[in-house]
């Protein structure tokens, strides 16, 4: 929701190292590796392979159904869908600053879904995510992932977890080289399966190894490690920012260190090198704070943010419409910071009160 405030000062600076996306990625990861073996041990592991199958029918069926009446609220005469039914390229993608500016009409043959009989092309478009609002491009990844959970599961169930990780990093590697884009998903262009899966594959094995992991970093040999990696990364990049800021050397690092990092490792629109270690680095500093000082955030803030982080994938789900809402506010500054401000935390309550009730909670997946 681009909209000046708080909340989107503190996303794109505070942590603007990683997005939301690789976060939210690892974390389903994690989740879903934690459930996964006691679901086995309670149902068998062909029951609980078809309900998660089921889940991502249930994703898929959702996913078309918020494509679908996306595009027919933008054909009421006084709502203008435009804000997430087109994209303007930023020229940060694949194809940098050269198509800055361009307009991308993400439903151009959605109307040929209303000829009779529909051409097969519009049809194949739809039921492969091609076209939808690009605030929900992601859905995409996630429906992919959880179709193929069971078979990753299947892996990491009998230890071999070490097989899933090499392929995923095997695949990762292959990918930044080759760029291939398996599927003519819409999410293709801005998450590639093979690139963000490695998230997820991660996430599966911290979550099913989730203990053993924690023990070896509360460990005496462990703290030391984590400690030496938090600090010694982030000072590292500290002293690099302050060097290219402030115009003096940054040695030890070669000349020139911080614009290389930058334009070869950390670009934010790919998941680079520099991005994934800082996922690390925000999932380990985040875990330390959490439960260091758990019982005064939780009191703080608790109260609201575990309910929407509880239902993630609903709150994900019912915030395109939001946008939408947002994007049709007559008059809206959107560099206003009270505007803004007002904006994000009216969404944010209304959104915390639909879960609190639980309102289409048995139609729209968790």
């Amino acid at each position: 929701m681009e909209v000046t405030s708080p909340y989107s000062y503190i996303s794109l600076n505070a942590i603007g190292a990683i997005t939301g996306a690789e976060m939210f990625v690892l974390l389903s990861g994690i989740v879903l590796g934690m459930i996964y073996l006691p679901t086995v041990r309670k149902l068998g592991e062909w029951v609980t392979a078809v309900t998660m199958w089921k889940r991502a029918r249930k994703q898929y069926l959702v996913a078309l159904v918020v494509v679908v009446l996306v595009y027919l609220l933008g054909k009421l005469p006084f709502v203008d869908a435009t804000v997430i039914t087109t994209f303007t390229d930023r020229g940060t993608g694949e194809n940098g600053e050269a198509v800055s500016g361009q307009v991308y009409d993400l439903y151009a043959n959605a109307p040929r879904l209303f000829d009779y009989p529909p051409p097969w092309y519009a049809v194949r478009q739809l039921l492969l995510l091609e076209m939808g609002p690009w605030v929900f491009n992601i859905m995409g990844l996630f429906v992919v992932l959880s179709l193929l959970l069971p078979v990753l599961m299947w892996f990491i169930k009998r230890g071999l977890w070490w097989v899933v990780l090499g392929v995923s990093w095997a695949l990762f590697v292959w990918n930044s080289i080759a760029e291939v884009h398996v599927l003519p998903s819409q999410f293709e262009d801005v998450f590639p399966l093979l690139t963000w899966q490695i998230a997820f594959t991660h996430g599966l094995v911290l979550g099913v190894y989730r203990r053993q992991v924690t023990a070896a970093l509360v460990s005496n040999a462990g703290k030391i490690a984590c400690s030496v990696f938090v600090f010694g990364y982030a000072g590292s990049l500290v002293w690099l920012w302050l060097a290219h800021t402030y115009g003096y050397s940054a040695s030890p690092f070669p000349e020139g260190s911080y614009g290389w990092l930058y334009d070869n490792a950390y670009t934010r629109v790919f998941l680079q090198p520099g991005r994934l270690v800082d996922l690390a680095l925000m999932i380990v500093v985040t875990y330390a704070v959490l439960t260091t000082m758990w019982k005064p955030i939780n009191k703080a803030i608790g109260w609201f943010w575990i309910p929407l982080g509880s239902a993630s994938l609903y709150v994900f789900i019912v915030h395109v419409f939001f946008v939408l809402a947002v994007g049709n506010i007559p008059g809206l500054d959107r560099g206003s910071w009270w505007q803004g401000t007002l904006v994000h935390t009216v969404v944010l309550a209304l959104i915390w009160v639909m879960v609190k009730k639980k309102f289409l909670f048995s139609v729209i997946p968790r």
